[in-house]
C-alpha cells in the first residue's frame, strides 16, 4: 500500500483542508489562552488573599486526590486493557503529578512538612510523572512506527519532536517517491 492509497484510504495530509482548519483553530486557542494567561497571573497576585478558611483547602486536596487517583485508575485500565487511550491518560496523570508535586513543595515550604513534600516530590511523584510522560511518548512512537511498517516504509523512524502531526502521509510519499526513482546503474 503506497502514501497515495493509504491518503485515499483516510491518513490524514497536511494539505486536506479540514485539517488545516482544525490545526489554525487550535493554534487559534492556544495562543489566545497564553496571551489571556498572563494578565490574569499578574492579578491573581496582586488580589489574592494571603489565608484561606481552613475547609476549603481540605476541599481542594481530596478533590484535587480523587483526580489523581481517577487519572492512575483510568491509566492502570487503559494499560491492563493494551488500549490507545492510555496515552491521554498519562499525559493527564503526569501533569497532575507535577502540579501535586509543585503544590507541595510551595504549601509546605518553610513549615515542618518541608522535608516530607521535597522527599514525596523527588523520590515519588516526579519520578512516576516522568515516567508516565516517557510512556506516552513510547507507546506513539510505536503507533507511528507499526503504521509506517503496515504502509511499507522501512527507514528509520525520524525523531519524535520532528514529526508533524498529520505528516505520515508526507513522510510515506517522500518514501515512495524515493523507491519509484530508476537506478542508474539498472539497464534494461
Amino acid at each position: 500500500m503506497n502514501a497515495d492509497d493509504l491518503e485515499a484510504a483516510g491518513l490524514p495530509s497536511l494539505k486536506n483542508a479540514q485539517l488545516r482548519h482544525m490545526r489554525q483553530l487550535f493554534l487559534a486557542v492556544v495562543t489566545g489562552g497564553f496571551v489571556v494567561l498572563v494578565p490574569w497571573i499578574v492579578y491573581l497576585a496582586l488580589v489574592l488573599p494571603d489565608h484561606h478558611p481552613e475547609n476549603a483547602w481540605n476541599a481542594a486536596w481530596v478533590g484535587f486526590d480523587v483526580l489523581l487517583l481517577l487519572g492512575l485508575f483510568v491509566t492502570t485500565y487503559g494499560a491492563w486493557r493494551r488500549r490507545q487511550f492510555v496515552v491521554v491518560s498519562c499525559v493527564f496523570t503526569a501533569t497532575l503529578l507535577v502540579c501535586d508535586a509543585w503544590f507541595d513543595i510551595t504549601l509546605d515550604w518553610g513549615t515542618s512538612d518541608e522535608t516530607a513534600a521535597l522527599l514525596s516530590a523527588f523520590f515519588v511523584e516526579l519520578p512516576l510523572a516522568f515516567y508516565l510522560f516517557y510512556a506516552a511518548m513510547r507507546i506513539v512512537r510505536m503507533t507511528i512506527r507499526s503504521a509506517l511498517l503496515i504502509a511499507g516504509h522501512p527507514g528509520p523512524l525520524p525523531s519524535f519532536h520532528k514529526l508533524s502531526i498529520g505528516g505520515l502521509n508526507e513522510l510515506l510519499k517522500s518514501f515512495d517517491a524515493g523507491r519509484e526513482k530508476p537506478r542508474a546503474d539498472h539497464v534494461e
